[in-house]
C-alpha cells in the first residue's frame, strides 16, 4: 500500500504555487511548505477517492469532472464550485482551440500525397479521454493487486 510520502507533489511545482500566491514582502518557512505539500496530498487523495465515490454511485467507472464537482459539494467546498467550473470550462475552451489550431496547421502544412505513415497514423488514433479510469485493481482490497505509484 502507497504511503503519503509515496504520493507527494513534487516540492518544487508547490513552492511556484506557494510562492506565487504570496505577496512579494512575504516569506514562507521550510516546514510551512512541507505542511502545505502534505496537506495539498492529502486533500487531493480525498477528493479523488470522493470522486470515485459519487461516479459509482452514479454507475459509472470512469471519474468525470461532474463527479469532482459533486465530491466538492460532498466535503462541504461548495464555494469552490462555481469557479471551477468557471476555469474548467475556460481551459476545455483553449485546450480545443489550440488542437483546431494545431490541426488546422497540419492540413495546411501538409499535401495529402505526401504523408508519411506516422502522420497517417496520428490521423486515425482515437481521441485521448481525459477522464481516470478506475482499475479493477485499484477496486480490490487486497493491496498485492494494487498497480504500484512511483
Amino acid at each position: 500500500m502507497s504511503t503519503i510520502e509515496d504520493l507527494e507533489f513534487p516540492r518544487a511545482v508547490l513552492a511556484r504555487i506557494i510562492k506565487g500566491t504570496m505577496p512579494e514582502n512575504v516569506s514562507i518557512q521550510k516546514e510551512a511548505r512541507h505542511a502545505v505539500t502534505r496537506a495539498a496530498t492529502v486533500f487531493v487523495s480525498y477528493l479523488a477517492a470522493t470522486a470515485n465515490d459519487c461516479a459509482r454511485e452514479a454507475g459509472h467507472k470512469t471519474i468525470l469532472a461532474n463527479d469532482v464537482f459533486k465530491a466538492l459539494e460532498a466535503v462541504g467546498l461548495t464555494d469552490f464550485i462555481d469557479k471551477l467550473k468557471e476555469d474548467f470550462e475556460a481551459h476545455t475552451a483553449m485546450a480545443r482551440e489550440k488542437k483546431e489550431m494545431k490541426s488546422k496547421q497540419a492540413s495546411a502544412d501538409g499535401d495529402d500525397d505526401n504523408e508519411d505513415e506516422s502522420d497517417m497514423a496520428a490521423a486515425t488514433e482515437e481521441p485521448k479521454d481525459d477522464s481516470m479510469e478506475v482499475d479493477e485493481a485499484e477496486e480490490s482490497s487486497d493491496p498485492s493487486k494494487r498497480p504500484r505509484l512511483e
